[in-house]
This record gives C-alpha cells, sequence and structure tokens, in this order.
C-alpha cells in the first residue's frame, strides 16, 4: 500500500510538473519581437518578464542594446518607478543607471509578475487531469470475493488462472464454489464530465495570457457578434500584456534608434485584430445533423 501511494504521488509531482511547463511556454511566447538585437536573448527576456514582471533596456557601448533585471536603488518616485537602478547579469556583469539612461519593460499594466497566477492554474489543470486517470482506471471492474480464510489460496489461484486465460482449471474437492461470494462494483464513469471541466479551466488560463479560444456549446446558430463579445476577457488581458510592451519599444526605439539597425516591432503571433489592422472574415458556428460544429 506505501509502494502504491507513493508511486501516486510521484505521478501527480509529474503530471502538475508537465502542466506548469506547458503552462509557462504558452506564456512566454505569445509575443514576437521584430528587428531585434540579436544578442539579446528572447527566452531569457520573456522568462524575467514572467517571473519578475519588468526588465529594464539600456545601451552599453561596447555591447549595444541590452535587458538584464534590476534592482531598485535610491528610492521611488511618485508613481512608483525607480529613480536608479543597478541592472545584474549572470556572469557578475552589473551596472548602475540613472533615469533617462534605461527604459522599463513592464510584463502586464498592473506591473506584477505573472508566474503565479501561472502556477494557480497549472496545479488545478493536473488536478482534474489526476482524477481523470483514476477515474478510467478504476472502471476496472473490481472483483471482490468473500471466502473462508482456508480457501482464500485456491481463490487466488483461480484468479490468477482466469487472467492468464487458461483453458483448464482445477481445484481442490472440498471448495465449494457456491458458497462463493462475489461483488461487482465498478465506479461511476465521470471523466467527461471532468474533460469538459478541464477544458473551461483551460480556457481561463488562455484568457489569461491572452489566447483567443472558443468552445460552442450552444445547438443555435453563432454569429460573428456573439463569438467576438464572448472573446472580451481574452482581448482585456492581451491589451494588459501587449500596451507595456509597446510603449517600452516606443521610448527604446526614440531614445536609441539612431544606434538601432532597424526600428524595433512587438506584436502578438496570430492575427487577432488587437495589435495591429487586418482584414477578418464573417465566420458562423451552426448545427449540422445532431452534431454541433
Amino acid at each position: 500500500m506505501g509502494k502504491r501511494s507513493l508511486n501516486s504521488q510521484i505521478t501527480s509531482m509529474k503530471t502538475q510538473q508537465m502542466y506548469i511547463r506547458e503552462c509557462i511556454t504558452l506564456a512566454k511566447n505569445v509575443f514576437e519581437f521584430e528587428n531585434l538585437p540579436e544578442y539579446i536573448d528572447i527566452a531569457y527576456l520573456n522568462s524575467v518578464l514572467l517571473n519578475q514582471g519588468s526588465i529594464a533596456f539600456f545601451y552599453d557601448e561596447i555591447m549595444g542594446l541590452l535587458a538584464l533585471p534590476y534592482i531598485a536603488v535610491n528610492g521611488l518616485d511618485i508613481y512608483g518607478r525607480p529613480k536608479k537602478i543597478q541592472v545584474i547579469a549572470k556572469n557578475g556583469y552589473s551596472r548602475m543607471l540613472d533615469v533617462g539612461e534605461y527604459v522599463i519593460m513592464y510584463d502586464n499594466t498592473g506591473c506584477y509578475p505573472l508566474y503565479l497566477d501561472i502556477l494557480q492554474y497549472a496545479h488545478r489543470i493536473a488536478l482534474i487531469q489526476r482524477v481523470i486517470d483514476v477515474n478510467i482506471i478504476q472502471q476496472k471492474t473490481p472483483r471482490i470475493i468473500k471466502c473462508k480464510n482456508n480457501e482464500e489460496l485456491s481463490i487466488k489461484k483461480i484468479i490468477n488462472d482466469l487472467d492468464s486465460d487458461t483453458d483448464l482449471i482445477s481445484t481442490y474437492e472440498d471448495l465449494d464454489l457456491e458458497k462463493i461470494e462475489m461483488v461487482l462494483a465498478p465506479a461511476p464513469f465521470v471523466a467527461d464530465k471532468l474533460e469538459d471541466q478541464k477544458q473551461k479551466t483551460w480556457n481561463e488560463f488562455l484568457r489569461l495570457i491572452g489566447i483567443a479560444n472558443l468552445t460552442v456549446s450552444k445547438k443555435e446558430r453563432s454569429i460573428t457578434d456573439e463569438i467576438l463579445a464572448s472573446q472580451g476577457g481574452t482581448i482585456a488581458s492581451r491589451f494588459s500584456r501587449y500596451v507595456p510592451r509597446k510603449k517600452a519599444i516606443d521610448m527604446i526605439n526614440k531614445k536609441w534608434g539612431d544606434k538601432l539597425k532597424k526600428e524595433i516591432i512587438v506584436r502578438y503571433y496570430d492575427g487577432m485584430q488587437t495589435t495591429e489592422p487586418e482584414e477578418q472574415d464573417d465566420f458562423s458556428y451552426e448545427k449540422v445533423g445532431d452534431d454541433d460544429v
């Protein structure tokens, strides 16, 4: 029992870690930076924004434009912005910067790290998935047999022979099979309902990071306006993360544009009309036969 409990805990931990990695990967990679200097590690940039909530851009006369985590050194102004910062790199590089020498990029308009919220959703999704796994395993029909103590070994042998697809099963003459009682009690199947709940939680997470998602459950026709209205939370979350990035990029282009090869651009990867105008065709979902499309 102890070994089985330990294996279950390890599986639960691995499942949660899997969803944490997947959620973090999605949250990091919804933005595309164009014309950003090649020396800047975009993966590191996204990681710092997600884990710390902000990162500082500044220009180094030798290495060019850099983006590094920072700490506030000389207090804050009336809006809570640092007056002076110290940027620190993993290799020991450090530099003090005054106001005007740096541009701070935030992950969202709330100026807080999104990492803890992502962990919450990953935990919830993993929990539902583990319940689904257990419920599916429980669909194996349990065989509970009532017998006398001296008949236990004989019953186990019979069960093993049955599970081994043995054609001929032999037992003791004094074993009374008519007095053996078997109880069949399969667990109710609820994995399908849990899968629906898991999808709802996924949609909440995707809304949080600004990825468009849609679950159509209505049997009647869903027009474009209804679908777009249902994406209001997603668009608001998207702007919450896009606006501070766009503002920082505009300031960087204005401050160091003459030292950069091209103007830096930031956008979402998909074509949802929130970062730049694009033509969008009308679409609808309607009932075909007995199935929802």
